[in-house]
């Protein structure tokens, strides 16, 4: 197994732990949830469920800048500074989840849990989102020709959709952050996996071809 075939394993699963995570339990303290008292009441009464999906989300930043470190080192033509826009994001998104997990269930006051919630909103899924979807395109595009077209495709859409999720944010759309992460989180996924999927292709050919 190549560091890039393992790396996109290891970010394919996080982020399938994450996403379910999302689903069944992030949701239910989120903006997505449009009752502020039982959003509330969520995470004061399950705070360890609530902790534990977003620490998912916490090992997922340092899973996705392994993934593009490693697929930087696999594809040399590949920029560096792109790898550079994820660590840049990882302050603001742990600084997010810091909210969200430390912060928040704490909170009393409607008025200030909707203050600190849009603050931790904007620093994961506006700045550090539009950063990490940033590197995703950059790194697509310089290794296209090398991937089949449903990887590229696959990795295009998480570029792009990564953008419109941090316009959402930005416009407080909670439908338009809904619809995209419902589109985001699996092609992420298929990215990764097709990826790794191609990476194997590669070194069972390589080996084929040495013997």
């Amino acid at each position: 197994m190549t560091r890039l075939q393992r790396a996109a394993l290891i970010a394919l699963g996080v982020h399938l732990l994450g996403g379910l995570s999302m689903a069944f339990v992030l949701g239910r303290g989120l903006e997505t949830n449009p009752d502020l008292h039982d959003r509330m009441a969520f995470l004061v009464n399950h705070r360890m469920l609530w902790t534990f999906a977003w620490l998912t989300w916490t090992v997922a930043g340092p899973a996705i800048l392994y993934f593009y470190m490693a697929l930087c080192d696999a594809h040399p033509s590949s920029p560096k500074i792109a790898v550079f826009f994820t660590v840049a994001a990882l302050a603001p998104d742990l600084a997010g989840q810091a909210i969200e997990i430390g912060v928040l269930p704490g909170v009393t006051s409607p008025e200030l849990f909707l203050t600190l919630s849009r603050t931790a909103t904007m620093l994961s899924g506006y700045l550090a989102n539009g950063l990490y979807s940033l590197t995703a395109l950059v790194l697509v595009w310089t290794c296209r020709v090398v991937y089949p077209r449903w990887v590229s495709v696959s990795g295009f859409t998480v570029g792009v959709v990564g953008f419109a999720l941090s316009v959402a944010v930005l416009m407080e759309s909670v439908r338009g952050m809904f619809w995209t992460n419902v589109v985001l989180v699996p092609a992420l996924l298929v990215w990764l996996g097709g990826v790794a999927y191609a990476e194997g292709i590669f070194e069972t050919s390589a080996i084929s071809t040495r013997r």
